[in-house]
């Protein structure tokens, strides 16, 4: 029982908030780290960002981060594919953001109409 309650934990701690999803399209280019705290809250992650490996002097504040997207960051470079991230420039200012890869594929499903399976 208590390592089902431990798993439920994680689950829980390595979802986004319904405030970051439902405020993450909110978030475009030129604003500001304090603003997009402001809207998202807290990130769960911070990422330095070098223009060698990232394009970019600065850093990727992360949301939703759960134990793969937080392995997958600190080994591999570039976004994880399991949270959202928000790129700023060394002057604090928003350069990119991406939302998780099954939040766009479901964007995707629905505009294609609803699935219908044989």
């Amino acid at each position: 029982m208590l390592r089902a309650a431990c798993l439920l934990a994680m689950l829980l701690a390595s979802c986004a908030s319904q405030r970051v999803v439902d405020r993450f399209a909110e978030i475009t280019p030129g604003m500001g780290r304090d603003e997009v705290i402001a809207i998202l809250g807290e990130p769960s992650s911070r990422w330095t960002l070098s223009h060698t490996f990232d394009g970019v002097d600065g850093e990727r504040l992360q949301w939703g981060d759960g134990l793969s997207s937080l392995a997958s960051s600190a080994v591999y470079r570039g976004k994880p594919d399991r949270a959202y991230c928000v790129d700023f420039d060394m002057s604090g200012k928003v350069v990119d953001t991406a939302a998780p890869t099954w939040v766009e594929e479901a964007a995707i499903d629905d505009r294609d109409g609803p699935r219908t399976d044989p």
